[in-house]
């Protein structure tokens, strides 16, 4: 077997052919020397060995002079290669789990979006070949539905790690998934089932494939944790089969999407100007049902059941929000905003994480200077509704920014008072400054009081008498609250004692609603007590 240095070498050799756009002699062109290098990948670093599939992707497809054939099967076995890695790393770092550090976090995004893009293009070069019937490339027309399902997996895959940062998602990506998707139609394949990998159980299609991407864009991903995209990444490959793609819109049609101008897909309620011949339609009626099915199940057993793919997640709280994300945004009617959004320009201070919060508000803090607290951030806000607003900010160095993240909002008039809300949804524009991110809030109160909370064994778990909570009035419930809490402290069903503005309540637990990465937030019937 050839040494380490010895592949470095090819890779080296590979890299110098492509960027000189040299003809034939490729290193993988040989039968011979691709199995060495083969073996090599096979047995080596996941990591390192995603890295080097990756640039042997775009070096085969920037080369000149290797047969369709031989190009394709080169392409084929180094995908299926990245396949055992690809899956080793997912599983040694935790990519859901948050076990990685930021470092690691970032280098695991970089390897798999970059291994991702560079297949998905090394499909897509294969496609125009058979399509401009390059010479030699007759032999691949048996493969029009694989090549299909490779390429469209290829660029889901590389959507949904787009999606874990939210975004932008550049308009390659849409333009070849949707010639992706062409090339299987035009040749009466895209309902063609094949096996995309030897290693990995069950059947596609082409048209699963494309819908896979597309159900994904329309699930709302800036509003998914991570953990919550992965799960619904998930649940759509384990459904796909019972969605379909039509030429004509149907009673049950939901989304649409243009074959001839590729963008994400759009709700029905907002219908194409006129009906053109590269018009496509999908309903998520069926994925729907499925989903109420699942949600009620799990609702009512909290157990996760068995044959059901939802990747690492082991908390079937985490799997009951998806499903009531995709509960609203897959039903035959499309979300509905409850109160008008208006456009406004003005900046709000910010506090992030339970500790700041609980800090700011303390009745014995007269004031705050925002200036003097490492925590505290200007946000822009840029459109104000009732419930929420919408603002611009820059990325902080410390990472902070998430989904579900709790925090404190004041305005910057005289007078005003801290609110607590929670970050719903995160985008990022590629017209934008770098590093800048759009933030959708949700406002939980603006009239949040400090309450002291204890149990009826008169400490916690961590071995304290009492801590502090934030009490959040819930508006549409008489007598119920929202209280947040440290995270882990609380126990479901627990009863607690509260200290709030000087009287002493009983709290009687309604459920947990939210839970974010420092706190619990639950739901209470709050009974004042006499005496």
């Amino acid at each position: 077997m050839a040494t380490t240095g010895g592949r470095v070498m090819r890779l080296i050799d590979s890299l110098r052919l492509r960027s000189l756009g040299a003809q034939g002699d490729h290193p993988l062109e040989s039968v011979r020397e691709s199995q060495q290098v083969f073996a090599e990948l096979r047995g080596g670093d996941a990591m390192k060995s995603l890295e080097e599939i990756t640039d042997w992707f775009g070096s085969v497809t920037d080369a000149e002079g290797m047969k369709p054939e031989r190009r394709f099967e080169v392409v084929r076995q180094l995908d299926e290669l990245a396949q055992t890695h690809r899956i080793k790393l997912a599983r040694d770092f935790g990519v859901t789990s948050g076990r990685q550090s930021r470092t690691q976090e970032a280098k695991l995004w970089a390897v798999n979006h970059d291994l991702w893009e560079r297949a998905a293009r090394a499909y897509e070069d294969l496609i125009k070949r058979v399509e401009a019937r390059e010479k030699g490339s007759d032999a691949l027309r048996k493969e029009v539905a694989f090549i299909a399902v490779r390429a469209l997996r290829a660029a889901s895959m590389r959507l949904k790690w787009i999606y874990v940062r939210y975004g932008p998602v550049p308009a390659d990506l849409w333009a070849g998934m949707a010639h992706a998707y062409r090339f299987a139609e035009a040749r009466q394949a895209e309902r063609v089932r094949v096996t995309p990998y030897p290693t990995i159980p069950g059947e596609s299609s082409p048209e699963e494939e494309y819908l896979h991407g597309l159900l994904l864009a329309a699930s709302a991903p800036d509003a998914l944790t991570p953990a919550g995209l992965d799960v619904v990444e998930r649940l759509i490959a384990g459904s796909a089969s019972k969605f379909r793609i039509t030429a004509q819109p149907s009673p049950d049609s939901t989304y649409w999407v243009d074959l001839a101008d590729p963008r994400p897909p759009l709700r029905l309620a907002a219908p194409p100007a006129r009906m053109t011949a590269g018009l496509r339609f999908f309903a998520t009626a069926a994925g729907h049902t499925d989903v109420l099915l699942l949600l009620d199940r799990v609702e009512k057993t909290r157990e996760l059941p068995r044959g059901v793919d939802v990747g690492g997640t082991t908390d079937p709280e985490v799997v009951i929000e998806v499903l009531q994300h995709l509960r609203l945004n897959w039903a035959p009617q499309p979300p509905v905003r409850r109160t008008e959004r208006r456009r406004i320009q003005a900046k709000v201070q910010v506090v992030h994480g339970f500790e700041a919060i609980v800090g700011v508000m303390r009745p014995s803090d007269l004031d705050f200077d925002l200036g003097g607290s490492p925590d505290g951030e200007i946000w822009f806000v840029e459109n104000l509704s009732a419930g929420g607003f919408g603002a611009s900010v820059m990325q902080s160095e410390g990472g902070w920014l998430a989904i579900g993240a709790l925090i404190g909002v004041k305005a910057e008039a005289a007078g005003s008072h801290w609110e607590v809300a929670i970050v719903r949804r995160l985008s990022r524009d590629d017209r934008a400054p770098k590093g800048q991110v759009g933030v959708g809030v949700q406002i939980l109160s603006g009239e949040a009081l400090i309450g002291m909370f204890t149990t009826n064994i008169g400490r916690w778990a961590n071995g304290i008498a009492t801590v502090d909570g934030i009490v959040l009035p819930e508006g549409g419930e008489p007598g119920a609250v929202l209280v947040a809490l440290p995270r882990g402290l609380y126990l479901p069903g627990e009863q607690l004692l509260a200290m709030i503005e000087d009287r002493r309540h009983l709290m009687f637990p309604i459920g947990i609603v939210d839970r974010g990465a420092d706190y619990d937030l639950i739901k209470f019937r709050a009974m004042v007590q006499d005496g």
